[in-house]
């Protein structure tokens, strides 16, 4: 017969190594990145599949309370000539339909870390919801919040935690933006 009675410090080994196993195993599932969202894919097909390359984009952001506007003429994907923009956060840019599209794959999958001075001890989060047109499948409306949040599975929030005695510093920066499509107009 086998004897099952282990001294305490070999179970105490035991459970920290399943533990760690355990662990290691939720970490990845919880890094992985995200499939890619059949709805934003089935749209740039749509897009892909458009008969003009060029167009005019006319868009309009709510962002924080403010609301900006943006006129834009293409030259297939590339920007040929702005015509109206009095939208100046950094973080939107140029709107194309390819930008959108890259503003929605954002939604699919969150930014690992926000880079602060805190370096990864918080990450920022989009959560929302893009409708795409039904025949030409641009965004024609992408609606989002903007999260900070602890960064409990990245080493540099526990090693913060451990060298300042503070938890960081993952203030609630929850920011909606509405970002509509008012106008695509076909270019020759």
């Amino acid at each position: 017969m086998v004897d099952l009675r282990w001294p305490p410090t070999r179970w105490l080994a035991l459970a920290l190594a399943l533990l760690l196993v355990a662990s290691c195993g939720l970490m990845s599932m919880l890094t992985a990145a995200a499939p890619a969202s059949s709805p934003r894919l089935a749209a740039q097909q749509r897009w892909a599949a458009r008969p003009f390359s060029s167009y005019r984009i006319a868009i309009r952001v709510d962002y924080g309370g403010s609301i900006c506007t943006q006129e834009l003429e293409t030259k297939g994907e590339y920007l040929r000539r702005i015509l109206r923009n009095n939208c100046r956060p950094s973080w939107l840019g140029l709107s194309t339909v390819l930008r959108l599209f890259e503003i929605g794959e954002r939604l699919d999958r969150p930014q690992p870390c926000y880079a602060l001075s805190q370096v990864c001890s918080c990450y920022r989060v989009l959560q929302g919801d893009i409708a795409y047109d039904t025949q030409l499948g641009y965004p024609a409306a992408i609606a989002y919040r903007r999260e900070i949040r602890p960064n409990f599975l990245h080493a540099d929030y526990w090693r913060r935690l451990l060298t300042s005695r503070q938890l960081p510093n993952c203030a609630l920066v929850n920011q909606s933006v509405t970002i509509m499509v008012t106008a695509i107009t076909p270019i020759q």
